[in-house]
């Protein structure tokens, strides 16, 4: 299982950042990125500090929690909260939020292909094609391969995607306009997307850097790679020059949402996740040389849509097996065959219902990003506080402590939610409830 799942526990520093980065960069990046950037124009620049922060995120708990997985051999994210808090129902709710935060993944890869493969080919090969037949890929790959795979997957698709980016900002330039040229542009046909931001805005930039720096570093697949490096001195590496990669990474793909408000200034709603894949194709039908940087960019979003999806798979399909069907075994465990025998029931089931899903979405990639943000960041205590502490020290935050403030936060979410109250000066209620979760704990423990 740990070799499966987390590649024997020896990857090393130069795998270790490009499949760190990998989960942070996947589908949603060069979908809902440039799309939401062509929503909201310059002020979506903000996503820039976002992925910085996200290594500020690891650090409050990583380099720790590494440790600890090496003296627990922890597979799955909830081992750690069973080894650490010793709590049945901090296990099972811990377990479905890192589930649906996977599912909520996996559905917006299906969604992002789709869009990927409708948008290049000018409708060709049409959105539910591209979701079912890319649905097909994912699956035969996460049942042939495991996190070995995957990591090397990553590394491939990284480089190429490092060039290839970079020559189509290239390009973009050149057939588009430089970055002052696209913006006085933008101001002739979309002159709102380019206003100085007002406060609320600025609260909105806030509350969405919260929600990604304390999200994105609790994906269940990005805390199964924390447990797969080789050495605390190989994490700490990775995570350092992982902090500089985003400077350069997601100013691009912001870049390409610009250049697409000048392009396909008419795209609203769902549309606009498109424009990423639109943009491209009009660089190939205005440049003699772009057809060869445009293939090695579409080359480098397809595998970095499947390796995400098929680590997400893999991670999902751990959880399921580890976390919920061993359990309700009267052996209480599963060794390494029974693994391999529900495999692929439980991925084929997964797949076929997210594809059901994927054909008529009900939201933006935007949209389901910001969902799945706002359940997992209430697992944030869990990890940041849980780790501060050993088990048995007089200062621990106890299993009691984290599932009040998981009921604080959650219900408050959720009564914000059912009141439609989806912003609150900026503020959106996963963030609010996060604010509540904390307190609660910390109220928690005092009274304690």
């Amino acid at each position: 299982m740990s070799d499966h799942f987390l590649a024997g526990r020896s990857i090393g520093f130069v795998v270790l950042l490009l499949t760190l980065f990998a989960t942070q960069y996947s589908g949603n990046s060069f979908s809902a990125f440039p799309g939401q950037t062509h929503r909201l124009g310059i002020s979506y620049f903000m996503t820039v500090t976002f992925l910085v922060g996200v290594v500020t995120g690891y650090t409050l708990f990583a380099p720790r929690l590494f440790s600890l997985s090496r003296g627990g051999g922890y597979l799955t994210p909830t081992d750690y909260l069973d080894d650490h808090f010793k709590s049945t129902p901090l296990h099972y709710l811990s377990a479905l939020i890192f589930a649906f935060t996977l599912v909520n993944f996996l559905l917006s890869q299906l969604m992002a292909l789709g869009h990927a493969f409708d948008g290049i080919t000018g409708g060709a090969i049409p959105y539910e094609v591209g979701v079912i037949g890319g649905g097909l890929v994912i699956l035969c790959y996460e049942l042939l391969g495991g996190m070995r795979a995957v990591a090397w997957t990553d590394v491939l698709q990284g480089t190429i995607l490092g060039v290839g980016i970079l020559l189509v900002v290239a390009l973009i330039v050149t057939v588009v306009g430089t970055p002052g040229q696209i913006l006085e542009a933008i101001r002739d046909v979309a002159p709102a997307k380019v206003e100085n931001p007002g406060w609320r805005t600025c609260v909105v930039w806030i509350n969405n850097f919260l929600m990604v720096v304390l999200g994105a570093s609790l994906y269940p697949q990005a805390i199964q790679r924390i447990y797969a490096a080789r050495s605390l001195t190989q994490l700490k590496k990775a995570l350092t020059v992982m902090a500089f990669l985003p400077l350069v990474a997601v100013s691009s793909v912001v870049f390409i949402g610009l250049a697409g408000i000048v392009l396909f200034p008419d795209l609203q709603g769902v549309a606009s996740d498109r424009v990423t894949f639109l943009v491209l194709a009009h660089l190939v039908e205005n440049h003699e040389l772009a057809y060869y940087p445009v293939l090695l960019v579409l080359l480098a979003i397809v595998a970095a849509i499947m390796s995400t999806a098929d680590s997400c798979l893999l991670t999902f399909v751990s959880i399921l097996t580890k976390d919920f069907a061993s359990r309700w075994r009267a052996s209480g465990e599963v060794d390494g065959s029974q693994v391999m025998r529900l495999t692929p029931v439980f991925s084929i089931c997964t797949m076929a219902i997210l594809v059901f899903l994927a054909l008529s979405p009900l939201t933006t990639l935007w949209g389901l990003i910001v969902i799945k943000f706002e359940v997992l960041i209430q697992l944030s205590p869990a990890f940041v506080l849980g780790t501060l502490h050993s088990w048995g020290e007089e200062r621990a935050f106890s299993a009691r402590d984290i599932l009040a403030g998981l009921a604080v936060g959650g219900v408050l979410t959720l009564l914000l939610y059912r009141t439609d109250l989806r912003s609150l000066y900026g503020l959106q209620p996963g963030v609010i409830g996060l604010c509540a979760n904390y307190l609660a704990v910390c109220l928690s423990r005092r009274l304690g």
